[in-house]
C-alpha cells in the first residue's frame, strides 16, 4: 500500500485538500464573524480602542515634565560654548531669584559683547515676538528689582525649567533659551593676548575728577580699577561699590587693570558717585 502504483493514493491526496480546503474554511467563517462583530458594534469597538489608547498614553506620560521631558537646557556652559561664555572656576554666583546663575568669563571687549546681545535679541523667530521682548525686559531689568520675577513669568504662562529664566517655556510648549551674557554683565574679562599687548608695569599719576573736584592719583599701570575705586572712596568718604569710573566714553570694569584702558600720565578719570 506504500508503493508508488498504490491506487489509493490519489484518493489520500483528495482527503487531504479537501481537509486543508476545511480548515481555510473555518479560519475564513472565523475572520468574517469577527469583522462582522466590529461593524455591528462600531461604538464598542472605539470604547476599547480608546481605553487601550489611553492606558498606553498614561504608561508612557511624564508627570515631573510633560511638556519638554527629555530637553536639556544650556544651564551650564561646558554644555554648549557657543552658545553661553565659560564660567568662572569659582562657584561663584550673581543675581537673584530666578535671575541666580554663575558668573562668567568674557573673551570680547564691552563693545562686541554689546553687540552680540544686540544680534541675539534681534534674531528670534521661534515662539512669541512679545515674550522675547518681555524676558528682554527682564534680562536688562536693573539689580534689585526681581523680586516679582515669578509672578511676572505666571503672567506671560512662562514656566522657568530648573528654576532660572534661561530656559522657560510657554503653556505650548515653546521654548525661551536665553545665553547667560544676555542675563548678566561678566564677572571677569579675559582678553585674548593678541587683541591687546601686555605692557611693562610703570608708575602714573593721573586725575579723578568728581563734580567739579580733582583728586589727584598715584598709581602702577597694574592696578586692578577696583583698588582705584577704593582709594578713591577712601578720600571722599565712600565705599567702591559706590563708585563708577568712565574713561574715554567707557565704564571701567573692576577686574581690569588701567593699562586695559590705556589710563597714563596726565590723564583725567570720571567719577560718578551712586546714591
Amino acid at each position: 500500500m506504500g508503493c508508488s502504483n498504490d491506487p489509493e493514493k490519489p484518493l489520500n491526496k483528495n482527503n487531504k485538500k479537501s481537509k486543508n480546503s476545511s480548515k481555510k474554511s473555518v479560519k475564513k467563517q472565523k475572520e468574517d464573524i469577527k469583522e462582522n462583530s466590529i461593524n455591528n458594534n462600531p461604538v464598542e469597538n472605539y470604547e476599547n480602542y480608546e481605553e487601550e489608547k489611553n492606558r498606553n498614553e498614561e504608561e508612557n506620560y511624564d508627570y515631573q515634565n510633560p511638556i519638554i521631558p527629555n530637553f536639556q537646557p544650556y544651564l551650564q556652559s561646558k554644555n554648549d560654548p557657543f552658545f553661553n561664555f565659560p564660567e568662572v572656576k569659582e562657584n561663584k554666583y550673581v543675581g537673584k531669584g530666578l535671575k541666580r546663575m554663575k558668573g562668567y568669563i568674557s573673551n570680547i571687549p564691552e563693545e562686541e559683547l554689546k553687540k552680540k546681545r544686540e544680534a541675539f535679541w534681534g534674531t528670534r523667530v521661534e515662539g512669541n515676538k512679545q515674550t522675547w521682548n518681555f524676558l528682554k525686559e527682564i534680562c536688562e531689568m536693573p539689580s534689585g528689582e526681581e523680586n516679582n520675577l515669578e509672578a511676572m513669568l505666571k503672567a506671560y504662562d512662562l514656566t522657568p525649567y530648573k528654576n532660572c529664566i534661561n530656559v522657560s517655556y510657554d503653556a505650548l510648549g515653546a521654548l525661551y533659551e536665553i545665553p547667560n551674557y544676555c542675563i548678566h554683565d561678566p564677572m571677569i574679562y579675559e582678553l585674548p593676548e593678541d587683541n591687546k599687548k601686555k605692557p611693562n608695569e610703570k608708575k602714573i599719576k593721573f586725575k579723578a575728577r568728581n563734580g567739579m573736584k580733582f583728586l589727584k592719583l598715584k598709581s602702577s599701570n597694574y592696578t586692578s580699577v577696583k583698588k582705584i575705586k577704593t582709594n578713591i572712596g577712601k578720600k571722599i568718604g565712600t565705599t567702591y561699590d559706590k563708585i563708577r569710573l568712565f574713561f574715554s566714553g567707557k565704564e571701567m570694569k573692576n577686574d581690569l587693570q588701567l593699562w586695559n584702558y590705556n589710563v597714563d600720565d596726565d590723564v583725567v578719570v570720571m567719577v560718578m558717585i551712586c546714591p
